[in-house]
């Protein structure tokens, strides 16, 4: 049978799956009755669906005059074809029903380090009953930033909100107090008393790479001290052990202290003399991508501050205020607010 030229717009026409599924049953059977049999059509229905399918490809598929039907050149690269994409919308029906029955679908979670050692042991359990699969990664702020920008990551937690990059959504998780760390044989310090300290033992610092550290000289010079450098350090581990060997001092925060507990004994935390300090922490996606998903995980996180580390820093500093943590917060837009605060107390 001739088929007519195709004009431009047939050859812009779309076949639909539904017809693409009557043909898969046309070249199996090789009749358009026992195709219709199988598909519940009629034999007039079945035939037209054919007729419709090539009048938008322009071409004949299936040589009539044979019996049993037989496909054409162009008939048999057709059912390729449309097996081809058969199986993918199978595929995609699936998927989407697997993903109905899934709390949280995929999540790629990026953190700080101080949060990935103190937070992640309490949250992966309570994540992996609700997500299909769950990729950590752990870094700086600068690093979760991008790799969220770049797409390689679906959330973070930081302790910078990136007030800077538009099209996030940021949920506030808790506060987190800073603290001064020395030696262990030396006492609490009035502000005097660590500029003194300050004058003896140099000053162990969180990098300026780090938000950290750059809060960190901020309160400093709010104090009036302006410790020379000496030594700049990425990590709480590496901090504490440089103020235990050293010996020196530094300022650090509440959950950096837990994620470097195994040094208490031969350093001392204790109260950062002057305003209350504290840096917040957290979680940001991009808005509008991931549904309700950054709201329970920032409750999640906001559970494991309260039930579970909580009381371990109690244990640690038990002069801290639980009140300093301000865990209740859940803050979606906080342009006014600044990543740093200060109360005088």
């Amino acid at each position: 049978m001739a088929m007519p030229a195709p004009t431009r717009q047939n050859r812009e026409q779309f076949v639909e799956l539904s017809s693409l599924a009557v043909f898969s049953a046309i070249a199996e059977e090789r009749s358009l009755t026992a195709a219709g049999k199988k598909i519940n059509l009629t034999q007039s229905a079945v035939s037209q669906i054919l007729k419709s399918i090539e009048s938008a490809m322009g071409v004949q598929l299936i040589d009539r005059s044979a019996r049993p039907l037989r496909l054409t050149l162009a008939g048999i690269r057709f059912h390729t074809y449309a097996e081809s994409m058969l199986s993918e919308a199978r595929k995609i029906t699936t998927s989407v029903r697997e993903s109905a029955r899934t709390s949280l679908p995929k999540i790629r979670l990026g953190s700080i380090d101080s949060i990935t050692s103190t937070f992640g042991p309490h949250m992966v359990p309570q994540l992996q009953g609700r997500a299909e699969q769950l990729t950590l990664r752990s870094g700086i702020n600068a690093t979760m930033r991008d790799a969220l920008l770049a797409r390689e990551v679906d959330l973070i937690i930081t302790s910078d909100p990136f007030d800077a990059e538009d099209h996030l959504e940021r949920h506030e998780i808790c506060r987190d107090p800073l603290l001064v760390v020395t030696p262990s044989e030396y006492p609490h310090l009035s502000l005097d008393g660590l500029k003194g300290l300050a004058k003896q033992l140099p000053l162990i610092r969180y990098s300026r790479r780090s938000s950290l550290g750059v809060q960190i000289d901020i309160h400093l010079r709010r104090l009036g001290l302006e410790p020379a450098d000496r030594f700049e350090i990425d990590t709480s581990d590496a901090v504490l052990s440089m103020v235990c060997a050293s010996p020196g001092w530094a300022v650090s925060s509440a959950i950096c202290l837990l994620q470097a507990r195994h040094f208490i004994g031969k350093a001392r935390a204790t109260h950062l003399p002057g305003p209350t300090a504290t840096r917040r922490i957290y979680l940001i996606a991009r808005q509008g991508e991931h549904g309700d998903t950054p709201r329970q995980v920032a409750q999640i996180c906001r559970s494991v501050m309260q039930d579970k580390l909580l009381p371990e820093i109690s244990l640690l500093a038990p002069w801290l205020d639980q009140d300093a943590f301000n865990i209740a917060l859940d803050i979606q837009d906080h342009a006014s607010s600044s990543k740093y605060s200060v109360k005088e107390r």
